[in-house]
């Protein structure tokens, strides 16, 4: 069987914005879970996506899964697509790289929330941080976290 490809030319100049995702590449805990939360995050073939699979042992002895991508898309800026093995699904457009903090801006049901996620300045530590307002409120912190490096 012979399967012809369309010859697509030379492939353009990888663009500067998948630079900000280096920093997710490795495998990574939470401290104080280092026996109970694992997540290996690498570049997906083509180096246009960051690829990461979490495994997590929880309170009921049961193994979770999930797998997030972390993508840029130089129209759209920084995405992020989530799922887990329970059905969860969540997804972030929008997205913004600057002075090596990655951030989303999301709204639904008068609730804004923002992740952000760096800064980037340790290869051993990513912080995690998620702020949320309602109706215009002030920002409140509901969750702060950080992923270390596995040893």
């Amino acid at each position: 069987l012979l399967v012809a490809f369309p010859s697509f030319g030379q492939e353009e100049a990888r663009h500067e914005g998948y630079k900000a995702l280096d920093g997710f590449v490795g495998t990574w805990t939470i401290p104080g879970q280092e026996s109970t939360y694992q997540e290996t995050c690498a570049w997906y073939h083509g180096e246009k996506h960051i690829v990461c699979n979490t495994e997590s042992k929880r309170k009921d002895g049961s193994i979770g899964h999930s797998m997030s991508i972390l993508s840029f898309v130089p129209d759209k800026g920084y995405v992020y697509t989530g799922i887990g093995s329970r059905g969860r699904y969540e997804t972030h457009e929008k997205g913004t790289y600057q002075n090596g903090i990655l951030e989303y801006t999301d709204q639904a049901d008068g609730e804004t929330t923002r992740i952000r996620i760096g800064p980037f300045t340790d290869h051993e530590i990513i912080p995690f941080v998620v702020h949320t307002s309602k109706n215009g409120t002030d920002w409140e912190l509901a969750e702060s976290f950080n992923h270390t490096r596995a040893k």
